[in-house]
């Protein structure tokens, strides 16, 4: 069996892989402001848990995530964390579990496994939010440009994603959760991605090409740069190719649309410094 694989959301298949980083700040505003100096200012042991929720259109389905983020590792200029995500669907509970090295600013460097993560298209996944290697004002904005591969020849998989992330500073504000209060900067970020899906088993292929927007805002810890609170839309569309399954029963060509359409809700439940 060969399987191409491309995207699954909800914490599912990703990978890291080459990031085009556009750090030529815009600001079209001409008036004096506050200059932030953004980065992950983490310490080994640190604890970061946060609560997630999926839900449909009109709150019909929750889908509620667990997230438990360790600081392990930290050498001066690269952070590594550990992890660990607990989801219920339908009463079922799934656990699963990464590790991450990224540097000061959130430029993912390595990924164990490395088909476990798309930080670029996964709001839910926490700080994992790209920097610029710079101060930044409010209305300040910054683009990746994001052309991911992963070829793991072993378990026969091909990933890739394709798109672009927008991100524009909205300023300053108060955000309080379990947590505590916090004084943060929120980041608007918009994403546009396109991928693909190739299964083939014993000769029969099924396609899968999606398409997806994510909208949102991030609200990060000033001082520390770490996620606060998060709030997205995410919609996609599946597009299933079956030629191969339906041309024995008379069908040259059947596909058929997908629509998801979720909106996420992320928040800071409990911090633990190391």
């Amino acid at each position: 069996m060969h399987i191409i694989i491309i995207i699954m959301l909800l914490f599912g298949t990703g990978c890291i892989g080459d990031g085009q980083v556009d750090y030529n700040l815009k600001n079209n505003s001409e008036d004096m402001q506050t200059d932030y100096n953004l980065q992950y200012d983490f310490n080994a042991g640190d604890i970061f848990v946060y609560n997630i929720t999926h839900s449909t259109e009109n709150s019909k389905n929750i889908i509620p995530t667990h997230i438990e983020m360790l600081v392990s590792d930290f050498d001066g200029t690269n952070i590594t964390t550990n992890v660990t995500s607990i989801k219920t669907i339908s009463g079922n509970t799934t656990k699963s579990s990464y590790t991450a090295i990224m540097d000061v600013y959130g430029n993912l460097m390595k990924a164990y496994p490395e088909i476990k993560i798309i930080p670029e298209i996964q709001p839910e996944l926490p700080n994992l939010i790209v920097y610029p290697k710079k101060a930044i004002q409010e209305e300040d904005s910054w683009t990746i440009i994001f052309n991911n591969t992963l070829n793991n020849t072993s378990s026969g998989i091909l990933y890739e994603v394709i798109g672009t992330k927008n991100y524009t500073c909205v300023g300053l504000k108060t955000i309080s959760t379990k947590a505590g209060r916090f004084e943060c900067v929120g980041i608007k970020s918009d994403s546009n991605f396109a991928s693909n899906t190739t299964t083939e088993t014993n000769g029969t292929a099924v396609c899968i090409i999606t398409r997806g927007k994510l909208s949102g805002i991030d609200w990060v810890d000033l001082k520390d740069g770490f996620l606060v609170k998060s709030e997205y839309d995410i919609d996609t569309v599946m597009t299933t190719d079956l030629p191969e399954t339906y041309k024995e029963i008379g069908f040259e060509n059947f596909s058929r649309e997908t629509p998801v359409n979720l909106h996420m809700v992320s928040y800071l439940e409990n911090i633990k410094k190391g």
